[in-house]
């Protein structure tokens, strides 16, 4: 079963996205800075490995999508634009950043993001 993680969202987002993911049968949860510095791979329970990693804050909104096929993928991504939920830091899950801590995923993907916005490579 597909899920997402949601990071920063305010209430309405939060609440407009859940029911996304209601019609779309794909689950979700929440994820607080108590949570931050854990492997994504212990959250998703693939790993019982609870040693922390990475610490810090997460200061924008971020969604991590767990099992997505591209169909829904894109049904998804849809729904969001139409109804007004976009998040602009979005990850889905690979064999690489399971690894990660949400800190480490965030810095990732943030810095991804600068630089496709002023039109770079971080690679």
């Amino acid at each position: 079963m597909a899920e997402i993680f949601m990071y920063n969202l305010n209430s309405k987002k939060s609440i407009g996205i859940k029911n996304i993911c209601r019609a779309l049968n794909i689950g979700y949860r929440e994820i607080d800075e108590t949570q931050y510095s854990y492997k994504l791979s212990f959250l998703l329970k693939i790993c019982d490995n609870s040693q922390k990693g990475e610490t810090g804050k997460i200061n924008d909104e971020m969604l991590y999508l767990i099992g997505f096929n591209d169909g829904l993928l894109n049904i998804f991504l849809k729904l969001l634009r139409s109804k007004k939920c976009s998040v602009a830091l979005k990850a889905v899950m690979t064999e690489t950043n399971v690894n990660y801590t949400s800190i480490e995923l965030y810095k990732e993907i943030s810095a991804e993001h600068k630089a496709m916005q002023s039109g770079n490579s971080i690679h």
